[in-house]
This record gives C-alpha cells, structure tokens and sequence, in this order.
C-alpha cells in the first residue's frame, strides 16, 4: 500500500500545482471574459440601433447608422428613449452599463429622421 502512496504522491503534488494555477490565472481570464462581453453587447447596441435607423427610414431592413453625419447634424436624427444626458453616439464610445441599459430598454429607444441624408449622386457613364 505505501508503494502504491508513494508513487501517486507526486501526481498529486502536480495536481495540487496545476489547481493553485487555475486559481490564479481567473484575473486575467475574467479581463478577457469582460473585453468578449464588451464586444458582444457593442455588437448588439449596433445591430439594435441599425435595425432602429431602417424603421425609422421606412425599410424592414437593417441600415448603417451614418454616426458622423449624426454626430455633424444633430438635428437631422432624434433618438428617443436614450437616458437624459445621454448622448447618442457609436456603441463602441458606451461603457458596459450604458449598453446594457440600452439592450434592457430597447422597447423604449426609437429613431425619427427629421432629414434624411442624402446619398451623392452616381454619375453614370
């Protein structure tokens, strides 16, 4: 029987080894964990208010948001819904809490287009 101990006894100690490992390496873990998190909200948040921008324009299809010609005109796009003093901007300049209240509110968040952007004319020829 002790032969039989000792020979597991270094396994054991390797286990012990690879558990005091794990229990250490969540710190970093939990960063990546949180940066996959913060990119799949972001991804819902765009997805969401580019579902919200072709409602508003009519369609029943998703449309790219133009952020910058919103972030330049202002007035040309309402977003209403958005927490007061929240300012409507690119999923990707919200922290966590911001776009998980905007995916938990998204039955009250809606677009009205007050002018729409118009595309440059395509020359033909």
């Amino acid at each position: 029987f002790l032969s039989y101990f000792y020979k597991y006894l270094p396994g054991e100690q390797e286990g012990a080894a690879e558990l005091q490992r794990t229990k250490t390496a969540p710190a970093v873990n939990r960063l990546t964990v949180n940066a996959v998190e913060l990119e799949a909200l972001r991804k819902s948040v765009e997805d969401f208010f580019c579902f919200c921008y072709g409602k508003a324009l009519g369609k029943s299809t998703v449309v790219p948001v133009p952020y910058e010609k919103i972030q330049r005109d202002q007035s040309a796009v309402v977003v209403q819904g958005l927490p007061e003093g929240l300012a409507f901007k690119h999923p990707a300049n919200y922290d966590i809490s911001t776009l998980k209240w905007i995916l938990e509110n998204k039955s009250g968040i809606s677009f009205i287009i007050k002018r729409p952007f118009l595309e440059p004319k395509k020359h033909l020829g």
